[in-house]
């Protein structure tokens, strides 16, 4: 029997952009329909993500089959079906979108002016991201990870900043090159196959090994270019060094919740594609450049390690702190180890809470005083002391700092120490820099928490009242904070549902 929730999740949050349109908005007198819109926004989100959490705690441990199926025709003529389902590989990717975009709507509640706009698009955005990570059709899964691209354009172009016409266009310029390469693969994957199809599970199994297709009186192998240009379209759509620029550009001028779900969903989204299809299309190809993707990971550790090191904005210092904790997550892929891949798998997950909760108490300064910086160009402190004034907000920080630094009893630290048990055997050297560069980050994340938390608060600050977390803003943290925690201290289900998937994807790659 089908199961309909991924559908659910699906469905709910496209019906509710379409109601953002819909619904009569107000002000004034006309309050009524705006806080309806508000509360339509959210409740389609929390309905896709409680669909999504249902899957997630109903699936079976200790099998790597494929669950929650739900498979129709779309474009029967060529191959090309809705065919959706779980396993152990985007469960945690399904919970991550669950956890994240009830928040993110919730976090621009009072937003004055545009909020409907925000909140419809971050919906398609969840709907997009949704049909990303369980698509088992490559056609489908290109479908959404392409539609995902356009919210992040009128998110940044309408409601950025100074530079965001300048930051929009270099987003989706970027966007559309990258997708173009994937398109190419797909193409040439579809005409490599007999009878054609885009099922993940048709092309799996090493299918494509030994296929070869005659470009300019050259003979190529399919697996390698196709490869080659997936591991290159996503490059550009998430931040691999030195294709990173357009990244912290947006980082720059996007409002801080759109910042959030770039580089706390999309990310690790973009990662999950990577290594779905280069596990299950290319097993003998992804073996042959898997010391390349450890290399990559490590140069995205240590140049993300350094510039964070001189980053004074909240801003640039999140885009550097998502570069580090992907390279992390690249280096576990590349071990092909049992623990060093299941503890990339939990750091797609880890790093997007962890990253989510930085970004949102960024946010909280950002309102409070109009700015992210916490050194101007003259090397003076702007912000400072900041835990006198508002002790929940700074316990909020210490938190999500003590998660990306991999403190025992965060996630983080299950997800890095199981990258680097699993990577040492494999590359000594690339875990030395690993080790390293989370050394490194604990002189960044520190400094800044110093600087912005602690001490004597600055002119600028001490001459107004700085508020503490409100009501609101407590309602939707204290989840991010439990997760955090909890996914720390008991980490035990969720790997025991990424293993077996992972040891039966790594059996065929090896």
């Amino acid at each position: 029997m089908e199961n309909h929730l991924i559908s659910l999740m699906l469905v709910a949050p496209f019906v509710g952009a379409v109601l953002q349109a819909l619904l009569p908005a107000g002000t004034g007198a006309r309050t009524f329909g705006r806080s309806t819109a508000r509360l339509v926004a959210l409740g389609a989100s929390l309905i896709s993500s409680l669909a999504g959490a249902a899957l997630v705690f109903s699936m079976q441990t200790h099998t790597a089959d494929l669950q929650m199926i739900e498979s129709h025709p779309w474009i029967g003529a060529y191959s090309i079906q809705y065919a959706m389902g779980m396993d152990g590989l985007n469960a945690p990717l399904v919970l991550l979108l669950s956890i994240l975009f009830p928040i993110l709507i919730a976090a621009e509640w009072d937003r004055p002016r545009g909020e409907r706009g925000v909140h419809g698009l971050f919906l398609i955005l969840q709907a997009a991201l949704v049909g990303a990570v369980c698509a088992q059709d490559i056609f489908l899964q290109f479908f959404f990870w392409t539609l995902s691209a356009l919210p992040f354009y009128f998110l940044v172009g309408v409601w950025g900043g100074k530079r965001r016409e300048s930051a929009a266009f270099r987003l989706v310029v970027t966007s559309a090159i990258g997708n173009a390469l994937l398109l190419a693969a797909l193409i040439l994957i579809y005409h490599s196959i007999e009878p054609h199809s885009f099922l993940i599970q048709d092309l799996a199994g090493g299918k494509l090994v030994g296929k070869t297709f005659d470009f300019l009186g050259y003979t190529l192998s399919v697996p390698s270019v196709a490869f080659i240009l997936i591991g290159a379209g996503l490059a550009l759509r998430i931040p691999i060094w030195p294709v990173h620029g357009w990244f912290t550009l947006v980082s720059e001028e996007a409002p801080m919740t759109v910042v959030v779900a770039l580089s706390a969903i999309t990310v690790p989204v973009g990662a999950y594609i990577f290594q779905r299809l280069g596990y299950s299309l290319f097993p003998a190809t992804f073996l042959h450049f898997a010391p390349a993707i450890v290399v990559v990971g490590a140069v995205n550790l240590v140049i993300g390690t350094i510039c964070a090191i001189a980053q004074r904005d909240l801003r640039t210092l999140l885009a550097y702190i998502c570069l580090v904790q992907l390279g992390l997550v690249l280096v576990g892929m590349g071990s092909l180890s049992s623990p060093g891949t299941v503890g990339a798998i939990y750091l797609q997950l880890v790093m997007g809470l962890g990253i989510a909760g930085f970004g949102i108490f960024a946010n909280s300064i950002l309102q409070r005083t109009g700015m992210s910086w916490f050194f101007d160009e003259e090397g003076k402190r702007t912000l400072g002391g900041v835990a006198l004034q508002a002790p929940a907000l700074a316990t909020v920080a210490a938190l999500a700092v003590a998660s990306l630094l991999g403190v025992p009893g965060f996630g983080g630290f299950v997800g890095s120490t199981l990258v680097v048990i699993g990577s040492y055997s494999v590359s000594p050297g690339m875990v030395v820099l690993a080790c390293v560069a989370t050394l490194l980050s604990g002189y960044y994340l520190f400094t800044m928490y110093r600087n912005v938390f602690l001490g004597e608060a600055s002119s600028e600050l001490s001459s107004a009242k700085f508020q503490d977390l409100t009501f609101g803003e407590r309602a939707y943290l204290l989840p991010l904070v439990g997760c955090l925690l909890f996914f720390g201290l008991y980490p035990k289900p969720l790997i025991e549902l990424v293993r077996p998937t992972v040891l039966t994807l790594l059996s065929t790659i090896k």
